[in-house]
């Protein structure tokens, strides 16, 4: 009998460390939720158009789902995938629109360790 309590107690703590484990985990979105999240928080922030915005969720989403394609591979795909986004997005917002955008990207960029194609200049 006294040689299982240590058992059981090994047991415990490895179920414990693992649920520890499971808690820190961040849920994995899909492409669509990805890209739903991003067009909500441009509509929101950016004070998008309707017309704005379903031309944004079109460009989001072609984003999210090629990015998961390409996300093991070099940077420099995420850089022209990057680059196409921008560049998308820069016909369909105005001057103060797209830099509050591109400021929000290029914080997202530099925590993904991912330099932004441009550099430092500024994208007007």
């Amino acid at each position: 009998m006294y040689q299982l309590l240590p058992m059981k107690r090994g047991y415990l703590l490895v179920i414990f460390l693992f649920s520890t484990f499971l808690s820190f985990a961040q849920p994995v979105y899909s492409p669509e939720r990805r890209a739903e999240l991003e067009t909500e928080w441009m509509r929101d922030s950016l004070n998008a158009t309707p017309a704005q915005v379903k031309k944004i969720s079109r460009i989001a989403l072609d984003y999210q789902r090629n990015i998961d394609k390409v996300i093991n591979k070099s940077g420099t795909v995420a850089k022209k995938l990057w680059a196409k986004k921008d560049a998308q997005l820069k016909t369909i917002l105005n001057k103060k629109q797209f830099q509050r955008y591109y400021t929000r990207e290029k914080r997202i960029r530099e925590l993904a360790k991912i330099k932004p194609i441009r550099g430092d200049r500024q994208p007007y």
